[in-house]
């Protein structure tokens, strides 16, 4: 026992030193709010009010401001984006995605324009949150078109579309959709390399993840996973990939260059889970890492906490209370 209390209190005291700085926003789906939280205290600042059913969250490239997307629940179709100023600590305006209910996957590609899917409609949009101007940038013609992700590198968007599992990838500029990428029925997470080259798909449904080559379109690997593969993240530096396991009560750790499974981190660690009066499956879902690539914060919906891990040892480190239903999470290295 003393052997664990120490090792915690070691791994505590690195956190505190200063190395994981920055704000983390969660969006918390079933209480319409986000929060907004001190990487470097460790708690939660603050809670903002937002649209209904928020899912997703995205921060721009400067860091200062947050756009969330208002999905709806079952009873009412979303059709809306919350603005935040992190600064100002408030929500700085609503805008309508109009006819494109259901917004969901949303990505920043500069600091004014973000690019949402309208998961209903079939169809990924760009919103300027600077004039609130609504652009269809192309249809996907697929089934249930739920995460986004996007590349610098090449200025590509790539949706995941659940139903009919394929990725859409489309040319933004252009607004052209250039091919669909045919994964399996089930994918739901999606993300693409640092340098463009490659992308990668977690099928919730057979518990698979897929990489794929974005030049040549053969598939460069299908690795293992767990129950319920939700949302997958490249670390900046390319080399490792992770994914969230809602069911297993995980995160996979995959090797990017290998095409390998490494570890799964264990986020039933009764070190610091489950919290008292929660049910004993943290159900992991949004998953966000710090710039330098040193931590990986990962939206546990079933315990209203936000695991934090270090990526030198893939220990968790600490974990912080965030609102009811914890989804998208998005790091941002501005301190609140």
């Amino acid at each position: 026992m003393k052997k664990i209390i120490c090792a915690v209190i070691s791994l505590l005291s690195v956190f505190q030193a200063g190395f994981a700085q920055g704000t983390l926003l969660v969006a918390n789906k079933n209480e319409n709010s986000v929060s907004i939280i001190s990487i470097s205290q460790g708690t939660e600042l603050f809670k903002l009010n937002v649209g209904q059913g928020p899912h997703e969250v995205a921060v721009s490239p400067s860091g200062k401001l947050v756009v969330v997307a208002n999905y709806g629940n079952k009873q009412v179709l979303g059709n809306s984006l919350s603005v935040i100023d992190i600064a100002k600590k408030q929500v700085v305006k609503e805008i309508s995605t109009g006819e494109y209910v259901r917004p969901h996957g949303i990505e920043f590609i500069n600091e004014d324009d973000v690019l949402v899917t309208s998961e209903a409609k079939q169809v990924l949009i760009n919103v300027n949150i600077a004039t609130d101007v609504v652009t269809e940038v192309a249809k996907t013609n697929q089934l249930v078109s739920h995460m986004v992700a996007w590349s610098p590198a090449d200025k590509k968007a790539y949706v995941a579309n659940i139903a009919s599992g394929t990725v859409s990838m489309i040319d933004v500029a252009e607004k052209i959709l250039l091919r669909q990428l045919e994964f399996k029925k089930g994918i739901e997470g999606v993300a693409v390399s640092p340098d463009g080259k490659e992308v990668w798909a977690a099928n919730r449904e057979d518990s698979t993840v897929t990489a794929m080559s974005t030049v040549t379109f053969e598939v460069l690997g299908t690795m293992p996973a767990h129950q319920i593969a939700y949302r997958i993240k490249f670390l900046p530096n390319g080399k490792q990939v992770l994914v969230s396991n809602g069911l297993s009560g995980n995160v996979s750790v995959y090797d990017a260059r290998l095409k390998k499974h490494i570890k799964d981190i264990d986020l039933t660690d009764k070190t610091f889970f489950p919290p008292a009066g929660h049910p004993n499956m943290p159900v992991p879902v949004g998953t966000a890492v710090s710039t330098d690539s040193k931590y990986v914060f990962v939206s546990c919906s079933g315990y209203d906490r936000v695991a934090v891990i270090s990526t030198a040892n893939w220990k968790i480190v600490k974990t912080i209370s965030v609102g009811d239903g914890p989804d998208g999470i998005y790091y941002s290295p501005v301190e609140p």
